[in-house]
C-alpha cells in the first residue's frame, strides 16, 4: 500500500496542425571521368630465393668448482 496515495493522473491532449513539406532537387543526369593512368615501371627488387639450411649451435659453460 503507498501512502500517501497517488495524485490522480491527468491526461494531456497536444495537437499540431499543418503540413511539413521538404523539396529537393536532383540533378537527372551525374557523369564522372577518370583520366589515364601513367605508365610505371615496376620497382627492381632483387629475384627470391630460398636461404641455404642453418646450423644452430648451444655453448653452455660450467664453472669449475
Amino acid at each position: 500500500m503507498t501512502v500517501p496515495a497517488p495524485a490522480p493522473a491527468l491526461d494531456t491532449v497536444s495537437a499540431k496542425v499543418g503540413v511539413n513539406v521538404a523539396v529537393t532537387a536532383v540533378a537527372a543526369v551525374s557523369v564522372t571521368v577518370q583520366g589515364a593512368v601513367p605508365v610505371q615501371v615496376p620497382p627492381l627488387q632483387p629475384v627470391k630465393t630460398d636461404p641455404a639450411a642453418g646450423v644452430a649451435v648451444s655453448v653452455t659453460t660450467v664453472p669449475l668448482v
